[in-house]
């Protein structure tokens, strides 16, 4: 008896040592507030609540299981969650996020769907951190991201986000020098290259100093031209004060047809104290697409300034204003051509 009692015990402590090597977290965010949009639809402008201003709404899951050696399996699970009607987010169960692989002192590999290395470098440079105006979607939005066609019944890339796809991260102590590098498959049949799309970010950060450069190519952008591939290069740079955090973004994107577009932004992060800052920036976007035979697409510009309190690491509240206007061939972010574009937002958000 007294033997199998210890062998019980002895099972139990291994047990709970093999178990302590591996944790499931969940994880989440709650956002929502008010939004006003004026974007020249004819019958006027949207007053409404909405979800994921400052942050995307979501619930996660993720892990990690030691493997010894300096070797980890990890996974992640995020649905986005639309607060103001308690629907999910994209139309997936997992949209936001769904990947699995390796980490090590290789840097680590994740196969599956998840932000391309587009999409979070813009996260990283913008002080809007891709939300907050635009509809939710910060700065980025008046960028190159990535393409959301259908290709051969395969959503390649929604805005962003990458299905099918390989990731690369370098480790964290290269001197500053980082890299991340994104290969999604289009899974046409007969042909490798239709719905492909690859991402590529070099960065260096060095105390106050950070520097940035990412490429885009992504052959999703039109189903029946499968190679009308659009492409983005981007270079971004920012510099911390203390005081007030300036930063500068320029991206050019072409395609395999017609498209030439070019846009910067000037912006700044200002602390006001220990819990509130205030965001504010330029963007210009020169279009040089032809509109037809005799005009270009033209020009947009948008000025944007948005403040943030923090009521405790958890909670916080924000409130930000944005204005558009542009030429009369261009159509950023408004119904209709030429239209101007003014959005004004207020809201909470809750980290769990």
């Amino acid at each position: 008896m007294k033997k199998s009692i210890f062998a019980l015990a002895l099972m139990g402590a291994f047990s709970g040592a093999a178990f302590a090597q591996s944790t499931v977290t969940i994880y989440g965010v709650v956002d929502v507030g008010f939004q006003s949009l004026d974007n020249g639809t004819p019958a006027g402008r949207f007053n409404k609540i909405q979800s994921g201003q400052e942050a995307g709404s979501r619930i996660g899951f993720k892990g990690v299981e030691d493997l010894g050696g300096g070797l980890k399996a990890n996974f992640v699970l995020e649905q986005g969650v639309q607060v103001d009607t308690g629907e999910s987010d994209q139309g997936r169960t997992f949209g936001r996020r769904s990947t699995v692989g390796l980490s090590g002192d290789f840097g680590a590999v994740d196969f599956g769907r998840d932000k391309s290395p587009t999409l979070k470098y813009f996260d990283n440079f913008d002080p809007f951190g891709s939300a907050l105006i635009n509809n939710g979607n910060g700065v980025r939005a008046l960028y190159f991201v990535g393409g959301s066609a259908t290709v051969a019944g395969v959503n390649a890339n929604s805005t962003g986000r990458v299905s099918n796809s390989v990731f690369y991260y370098t480790p964290g102590n290269l001197s500053g020098f980082s890299a991340a590098a994104q290969y999604g498959f289009g899974e046409a049949a007969g042909d490798n290259s239709a719905g492909r799309s690859l991402g590529l970010t070099l960065g260096y950060k060095v105390d106050a100093l950070e520097v940035g450069f990412n490429y885009l190519k992504d052959n999703a952008q039109d189903a029946k031209l499968f190679t009308n591939a659009k492409k983005g290069v981007s270079v971004a740079a920012s510099y911390d004060f203390g005081v007030a955090k300036p930063v500068f973004i320029y991206q050019k994107t072409t395609d395999d047809l017609t498209l030439e577009k070019k846009a910067y932004t000037l912006a700044v992060t200002v602390p006001v104290d220990a819990n509130s800052k205030v965001f504010a920036g330029f963007t210009q976007l020169k279009n040089s697409t032809p509109f037809n035979a005799t005009s270009q697409v033209g020009d947009a510009k948008q000025i944007a300034i948005a403040y943030n309190y923090a009521l405790s690491k958890r909670t916080d509240l924000y409130t930000a204003f944005a204005r558009l206007t542009q030429d009369a061939n261009s159509k950023e972010l408004a119904a209709v051509n030429g239209a101007s574009v003014k959005e004004f937002t207020a809201g909470v958000r809750h980290q769990f």
